[in-house]
């Protein structure tokens, strides 16, 4: 067992780190003064939000016509008269293909020779709805034949057909017409004579009133009257 003042005495001469002239003791960890979020990098919807361009509002439209659904529109036209429907189709084509392509608009009869020669040209016609019927007993002459020269062929006018002809000859000549017509949406029906030349005779007017009457007879056979104004 050593001695104790031997065990001091080399306690004594164990020598005791050096500390630099500027150096504390105290050890402790120094705080930084950045400021530090809870996310070590940013979320990925703030990356996206940050590179997604901004994107334009889309422009306004103004309503129009076209624009209106189908439905309304077709619940429009119900409200136009024939005239304002040959307006209309000819502003554009959609109006064009809605009116004038799916209705025959308008027609003078007894037939005019130029829409009998338009039958003729063609092999096959389609039966469109006709909407208005002009029937204005005109004074203007016209070729009966107009394919033969003019000695051979005689002149003639509507006026004189419904005058100088028996009502069950008109009445044959109505109904052959009427049958080649699609009459089941017919709206508008003109029978106000074109011009009166002078004071209607007795005989002018009862023939007027038969051929109108024939007129309205088969168009309540062939197609139908509750549309008409």
């Amino acid at each position: 067992m050593p001695r104790p003042g031997l065990v001091e005495r080399v306690w004594d001469e164990i020598p005791a780190p050096r500390k630099s002239p500027g150096q504390n003791t105290t050890s402790f960890l120094r705080r930084s003064t950045r400021k530090r979020s809870m996310f070590s990098s940013p979320p990925p919807s703030a990356k996206k939000s940050r590179k997604a361009p901004k994107v334009p509002p889309l422009p306004v439209i103004p309503p129009t016509l076209l624009t209106l659904p189908y439905c309304a529109i077709s619940r429009l036209l119900l409200c136009l008269d024939v005239a304002s429907l040959e307006n209309l189709s000819a502003t554009c084509y959609y109006f064009d293909q809605l009116i004038a392509g799916k209705f025959l608009l308008a027609l003078h009869f007894p037939f005019p020779v130029g829409f009998i020669k338009e039958v003729m040209a063609d092999n096959c016609f389609e039966k469109k709805p006709l909407l208005k019927i002009s029937c204005k007993k005109s004074w203007e002459n016209f070729q009966t034949i107009p394919d033969l020269p003019g000695d051979l062929s005689e002149s003639s006018s509507t006026h004189k057909l419904i005058i100088g002809n028996s009502p069950d000859m008109m009445d044959y000549l109505v109904f052959s017409q009427m049958s080649l017509l699609s009459l089941h949406k017919l709206r508008e029906l003109d029978l106000v004579p074109d011009s009166i030349r002078g004071q209607l005779a007795r005989r002018t007017i009862d023939s007027f009133s038969s051929f109108d009457c024939s007129l309205l007879q088969h168009i309540s056979r062939l197609g139908s009257l509750r549309c008409l104004t």
